[in-house]
């Protein structure tokens, strides 16, 4: 089913045993950069974008989730796990989920831009390294992402459009 070049990506990229501790902790640990961001985005930004952030997290968990039975491509096998996980393997949520976040903060990052899609790239990378995806998985995820980041991005512009919304791509005014 899989192409011998996802095959073989993903065997090179799992033979870095060096960097299994910190592909670990990125990919283990999302959630608690997700935390992070969040509570930054409510700090700097306000509420109604954290709140937007919020159902775009949401919204891309829930369909990495209804996507992965529909594809049903099974985790890699033969590789050197890292971690164990279960259920199926395509898209990678946590690709769809990172790459919808540096698409929806990217005009809001400033001079982090590079950042943000650097995090998203490193998480995504993550879970080819810690033997859980194939390349395949992954690059369907970001793909899926972006579109949903664009998509939220969409929904603010409409938002702002018909008065529903402030003006998100300013920064928070402090009183």
């Amino acid at each position: 089913m899989f192409s011998q070049f996802d095959y073989y990506v993903l065997m090179f990229l799992n033979s870095f045993s060096f960097l299994d501790p910190f592909m670990l902790f990125v990919s283990l640990k999302f959630d608690y950069f997700l935390f992070l961001i969040i509570a930054a985005l409510y700090y700097y930004r306000g509420k109604q974008e954290t709140i937007l952030f919020l159902a775009l997290l949401v919204s891309a968990w829930a369909l990495a989730l209804a996507l992965k039975p529909v594809f049903e491509v099974p985790r890699p096998e033969d590789v050197r796990f890292v971690t164990c996980t279960t259920g199926y393997s395509m898209p990678s949520g946590h690709s769809l989920m990172s790459f919808a976040l540096a698409t929806f903060l990217h005009p809001r990052a400033g001079k982090y831009k590079l950042l943000v899609w650097a995090f998203a790239i490193t998480v995504s990378l993550s879970r080819i390294f810690i033997g859980v995806h194939y390349p395949s998985d992954v690059i369907v995820g970001a793909f899926i992402g972006c579109l949903v980041g664009f998509f939220w991005l969409y929904v603010e512009k409409m938002l702002k459009k018909y008065g529903l919304f402030g003006n998100s791509l300013e920064p928070r005014q402090e009183s």
